[in-house]
């Protein structure tokens, strides 16, 4: 094994060095910056286990390293300068001339500045390896390299599919025009992919979707109980609240339904639900903990539904938890159904961490409810996370008209509705996006 060190302006011009005078066969050992550039320690027939078993003296000593060679005390002259300080003498016998009464140092002394003398000191210059810069700049190449591989397959493939198959390629382009996630998308044409006729595999894969897809039935109007909307902050869960204490009242008559907020956080959050409890002549509660929300329900025992608005939270609150134990309570307590409220003009992505976020084990939902149905262009996002998760539809809320923008959730209705909102709004998806999105996944497909 031949080591040897190389400084350079730079880190091309060390390579070059190392290239020239070991040849591309070389290993680079560590670097180092200095004040005239980089330091760069390098082998050639690099064996591992034998340079781990070298001492560290001996690898400085191979590699050039400077050593400290110790040399004979000489006399000191008139001329001469020190090496190091001293404290001031006014007299110095010879060298050879033993001092009579001079103590002897002590042992611990001596082993100290013999210890002083023979440690090496620190090398600070080592680097881990997975910092040495020439492996940051080839990690970071390769990533640029991966990706632009990965785009070039994706292209290949995404075209292949476009030759080879266009009626898979048109169904996958209207599927993701509705709004749907990429694996939704290929789920149900991979449904439908024995229609040939475009029309028939659009309906099929629609029918598919359809199947994966419940309906609550109108069960909180029709069978009462105790009922909580749980959600993220500007969802709509006080205007839902208000609209099914409302169509209530209208249904079974007044004094048999009562309000409780939790919410405690926002501003004027129990004001406003006491002010849609004035107007339909309802109870309205605030409760802050666990037992206050307990003692809410057993006053409201003889109701026959318990509405419970909760405080919105990010899904990313570290409160979360906090909110669960309120509404799981303790033993004995009465069980409380929660529907998770989510808003339809929300990104598929936020949608899916959302339903995980609030997907309670001790208490798992019971539905869901969409808002702001009447303000999205594409119904396919929420859709495809009601599918994922499994969560039954219970309402959808078109408006902010209490009680009239509240229609019980019906699946032919959302699919029909995402159908016009597809054809109404934009443009169907670029070629580009398709291949990067479908490409992708047809080239992990390939290789799995």
């Amino acid at each position: 094994m031949k080591i040897k060190r190389l400084c350079a302006a730079n880190i091309r011009e060390a390579m070059r060095k190392i290239r020239d005078e070991l040849g591309p066969d070389a290993v680079i050992l560590s670097n180092q910056r200095t004040s005239a550039g980089f330091e760069i320690v390098a082998a050639i027939d690099y064996d591992e286990k034998l340079l781990q078993s070298m001492p560290q003296a001996a690898l400085a000593e191979t590699s050039g390293a400077p050593r400290r060679i110790p040399r004979e005390p000489e006399a000191p002259t008139a001329s001469a300068t020190p090496t190091h300080r001293e404290p001031a003498r006014t007299a110095e016998p010879p060298a050879s001339t033993p001092l009579p009464h001079a103590p002897k140092p002590s042992a611990p002394l001596r082993t100290a500045a013999t210890a002083e003398r023979t440690t090496p000191p620190a090398d600070k210059s080592r680097v881990v390896w997975s910092q040495d810069p020439l492996l940051v700049e080839m990690r970071h190449e390769i990533r640029v390299m991966h990706s632009l591989l990965e785009q070039q397959l994706s292209g290949l493939a995404w075209g292949d599919l476009a030759r080879q198959q266009p009626h898979r390629a048109d169904l996958l382009s209207q599927l993701m025009d509705f709004g749907f996630s990429p694996d939704l998308c290929l789920r149900l044409a991979d449904a439908a992919a024995s229609e040939s006729n475009p029309d028939q595999a659009w309906r099929l894969a629609l029918e598919t979707l359809g199947r994966g897809l419940t309906a609550t039935q109108d069960d909180i109007l029709n069978q009462g109980g105790i009922v909580a909307l749980i959600g993220p902050t500007g969802v709509g869960k006080t205007t839902t609240v208000a609209k099914l204490a409302a169509r209530y009242n209208l249904r079974h008559g007044p004094r048999h339904i009562a309000l409780i907020t939790t919410d405690s956080y926002r501003i004027g959050a129990y004001e406003q639900l006491c002010t849609f409890g004035m107007i339909m002549d309802t109870p309205v509660k605030l409760a802050r903990t666990a037992q206050e929300l307990q003692d809410s329900i057993t006053a409201f025992s003889d109701k026959s539904l318990i509405l419970i608005d909760t405080a919105g939270m990010s899904q990313r609150d570290l409160r979360l938890s906090q909110q669960f134990a309120l509404l799981n309570g303790g033993a004995g307590a009465p069980r409380i159904r929660s529907y998770l409220v989510m808003a339809a003009n929300t990104q598929y992505s936020v949608l899916r961490e959302t339903a995980a976020a609030f997907a309670n084990a001790k208490n798992p939902l019971s539905g869901a409810i969409l808002t702001k149905v009447d303000e999205t262009t594409r119904m396919g996002a929420v859709l495809s996370v009601v599918h994922e998760k499994g969560l039954p539809l219970a309402y959808i809320s078109n408006g902010q008209r209490v009680p009239e923008d509240l229609q019980v959730a019906r699946i032919d209705d959302l699919i029909r509705m995402g159908e016009e909102f597809a054809g109404l709004y934009g443009e169907a998806t670029e070629s580009g996006a398709l291949a990067l999105t479908f490409g992708r996944r047809l080239v992990a497909n390939a290789f799995c």
